[in-house]
């Protein structure tokens, strides 16, 4: 009878320390995942009529020399508001960005409602009139009204130019203040 009851605490206690054990392991994991680093983000909230399909050109060097670094995402066309999100790979933290707006010839204006930044815990939403103080249009692709948000392309000879938003300086700025 005494070892009966010995048994049983000798069970109850390897139990009470097993549960013991999964409780820490799961704490861990969630501090953890607490510690990762989220990518760089940018995010285009847009309307489009056309199918079509945008990049997002990134430079680490601090120049505006774009080459290979970008994110392409295929969108779908509607005259409702949307948004398309690009995560640069986690290493990467950019100087500059380039926003490549469609390549299919047969699609019209483009509304651009804002653009926003998000890197860690901080985000940083630019909208409006605001667009034109981080971002210029390629002038030989499109224009851009940032009052209205409208980016039109520019045709030359019958062919619709691939419309791009290059940075101003002071873009830099404000994503060296993502970091900080």
């Amino acid at each position: 009878m005494k070892y009966n009851h010995l048994l049983i605490l000798f069970f109850c206690f390897f139990c009470i320390v097993g549960c013991k054990d999964k409780t820490t392991d799961k704490s861990e994991e969630a501090t953890e995942a607490q510690n990762t680093i989220k990518p760089f983000k940018v995010t285009l909230k847009f309307s489009a009529k056309v199918n079509d399909d945008f990049c997002l050109l990134y430079t680490e060097d601090g120049t505006i020399n774009f080459g290979e670094k970008g994110i392409w995402k295929a969108i779908k066309g509607s005259e409702i508001e949307q948004s398309v999100d690009f995560e640069l790979p986690e290493e990467v933290f950019p100087t500059a960005l380039r926003i490549d707006l469609g390549i299919k010839p047969e699609q019209t204006d483009i509304i651009l409602k804002a653009i926003i930044l998000e890197y860690k815990d901080k985000t940083r939403q630019i909208m409006g009139t605001e667009m034109a103080a981080f971002f210029r249009p390629d002038e030989n692709t499109c224009t851009f009204d940032a009052t209205t948000g409208i980016v039109k392309p520019i045709v030359k000879d019958g062919v619709r130019q691939n419309p791009s938003l290059y940075p101003q300086s002071i873009l830099r700025q404000e994503i060296e203040k993502l970091a900080q």
